[in-house]
């Protein structure tokens, strides 16, 4: 190999060692071998020669001990990838795992830098702080990536680089560990399609519970106000009709239909809050709470967010978690309608600003857009476009939004995505 060759540095804070008794007293009385372990031992990863020092075991009663060869076999044989880079993080020396991760040779390899095997965009986010590292500005660096193998796969992959050489900045070497999270990853989507799996079962049978008791509440009246009214016409239907019985029975009729009544006012006054529950609530620093929930989500399913919030933005009266429940319902349709999207960027814009004395929330995405058809039904109930969906969210963020005095509004927008936005009366 030419050129520089890269080197590990080990000094005496590596070297002394702690098990070794009275360690102070033996550098006094032995001079010759504290000489040795106040300099450092530099050894290359390539060759067998000796740069300056010796290699001293950590083991006080092992002796001394050249240690290129340990380090060659452990950078080889390592199941982790293993890279030496230089000071442009293009690649010097490499061991076999990382070649079988990355499919290329190598030599290939000597060609590329780090970025250079990154998929398109995932390096963007990192130039930065891997710049900081080429300067010196900082000694580590944890990158969580997606690399680009050579038959054009990806391979999501978590590396830890660092600095292994006291050189100046532009002489630096760094050494980066890759480890393979593809089982990890996949393991993790299983939970995440798992927990939805549940939570959709969860909101089905609380469905069917609701919609049991609600039966159950309204057969006796409505049975009532059946048999009423038959016996109502039984007595108009006679030879001579019964006028006042009649009277009676229709009256009862008209009881029961107010008792009905009042069985879904008791049945909807169970799934809504008291309004003194309210509280003074900053919908900027609402929505940061909310988004800061779903960071890992939007993560998994490659979404790039825009938060574009209005810091002195008046706060409204309002139940916080019922307005982070409608939120975070708007985020998940936002991001569902992007999954089947394959040709543009998965983009989710969420704003807060004002609005005379209303405060606006828009949560916009580049996904599929409303279809005309549907755009006056999105908020009925039990109306779904999607293939497990029950058509309850935007109805209920709707009862939500409306409880606080608020508008839920839903549009397409031009050329592609949809927006869907909540006024809120801001407190006075």
């Amino acid at each position: 190999m030419t050129g520089q060759q890269p080197y590990f540095i080990f000094r005496e804070s590596a070297c002394s060692s702690p098990s070794a008794p009275n360690n102070k007293e033996r550098r006094h009385t032995e001079p010759a071998l504290s000489a040795k372990l106040s300099r450092p031992a530099i050894c290359s990863l390539e060759g067998r020669q000796h740069v300056s020092g010796r290699g001293v075991s950590l083991d006080a009663g092992a002796g001394l001990y050249d240690p290129t060869d340990q380090w060659r076999s452990l950078f080889e044989r390592s199941a982790l990838g293993a890279a030496v880079t230089d000071s442009t993080l293009r690649f010097v020396v490499v061991n076999p795992a990382f070649l079988t991760m990355v499919g290329y040779s190598s030599e290939e390899l000597q060609q590329m830098s780090l970025l250079d095997i990154c998929v398109d965009g995932e390096g963007d986010e990192h130039r930065v702080p891997l710049r900081e590292l080429c300067e010196g500005v900082r000694l580590q660096y944890e990158l969580e990536t997606q690399y680009r193998r050579k038959d054009g796969t990806s391979l999501p992959v978590i590396s830890y680089l660092s600095a292994a050489s006291g050189q100046a900045p532009n002489q630096q070497t760094f050494l980066t560990l890759t480890v393979d999270v593809t089982a990890r990853q996949a393991a993790e989507d299983a939970l995440r399609t798992a927990q939805s799996e549940l939570g959709r079962l969860a909101r089905l049978t609380t469905v069917d519970a609701m919609a049991a008791s609600i039966a159950h509440e309204l057969n006796q009246p409505l049975a009532s106000i059946v048999a009423n009214g038959n016996a109502g016409l039984h007595w108009l239907n006679r030879p001579e009709p019964n006028v006042e019985e009649a009277r009676s029975a229709f009256e009862r009729v008209a009881s029961e239909g107010h008792r009905a009544a009042q069985i879904i006012t008791g049945i909807r006054a169970m799934f809504r809050k008291d309004s003194g529950n309210r509280s003074l609530v900053s919908v900027s620093e609402l929505v940061c709470e909310v988004v800061s929930t779903s960071l890992r989500e939007l993560k998994s399913r490659r979404v790039s967010l825009a938060l574009e919030l209005l810091d002195n933005l008046s706060p409204v009266r309002a139940d916080r978690i019922q307005l982070q429940q409608v939120l975070l319902n708007l985020l998940t349709n936002a991001v569902d309608s992007m999954a089947s999207i394959t040709d543009r960027p998965h983009v989710l814009r969420v704003r807060s600003e004002r609005l005379e004395d209303w405060a606006l929330i828009s949560v916009q995405d580049s996904g599929t857009g409303i279809n005309p058809e549907h755009a006056e039904r999105v908020f009925e109930a039990f109306f779904t476009t999607k293939p497990n969906g029950i058509g309850l969210g935007l109805s209920i963020c709707r009862s939500i939004v409306e409880a606080h005095e608020g508008r839920l509004s839903a549009s397409a927008v031009h050329p592609y995505g949809s927006v869907f936005q909540v006024m809120l009366p801001l407190a006075h």
